[in-house]
């Protein structure tokens, strides 16, 4: 039984980065969308971070920040930083963050999406030394902030799946 519970506890602690990159993976579809790759990955690295801040560490959002860069064909570095980044904020107000209501959780994502958006957008205009257009940061920031309410839903029931099977330990 020893072996079981250590599986299914390496299970639990690897699920969120997993479950991300699946989602980043599925994203990158071609389905003519600019921009959605990084917006579901924004949402859940928010969410997991807050939530489960030991199953989403640095080197794994550093990870999920190159897979996509990788998948999205931007810049190398740039999903990496503009994640970790978030990453490292959402990190420093946890505390205050898991106690609020989802609506405010909801807004302060809207604003640190909106900043990450803006992160990428100016790291792609200093790496090309041009302006790029705005629209597929648009795009990316809606798509992100329409994401989130579906995503947390779920990612609250797995959660508190996840929590319920370690206190019955």
């Amino acid at each position: 039984m020893g072996l079981l519970r250590r599986l299914d506890a390496a299970a639990r602690a690897g699920f969120p980065g997993m479950f991300t990159a699946l989602l980043i993976i599925l994203a990158a579809v071609p389905v003519g969308m600019p921009g959605i790759v990084a917006a579901v990955s924004l949402p859940c690295i928010f969410f997991w971070t807050i939530f489960r801040p030991a199953a989403m560490p640095a080197p794994v959002v550093f990870a999920l920040g190159l897979l996509q860069d990788l998948l999205s064909f931007a810049a190398l570095g740039t999903g990496v930083l503009t994640l970790l980044i978030l990453h490292g904020v959402t990190l420093r107000l946890r505390d205050i963050l898991a106690r609020q209501s989802f609506l405010a959780n909801w807004l302060v994502f809207c604003g640190f999406a909106a900043c990450a958006v803006a992160l990428g957008w100016a790291l792609q205009a200093i790496l090309g030394w041009m302006l790029p257009p705005a629209a597929p940061g648009l795009h990316q920031l809606g798509i992100a902030a329409g994401l989130y309410p579906a995503l947390a839903w779920v990612l609250s029931r797995v959660h508190t799946a996840m929590q319920r099977a370690e206190t019955a330990l």
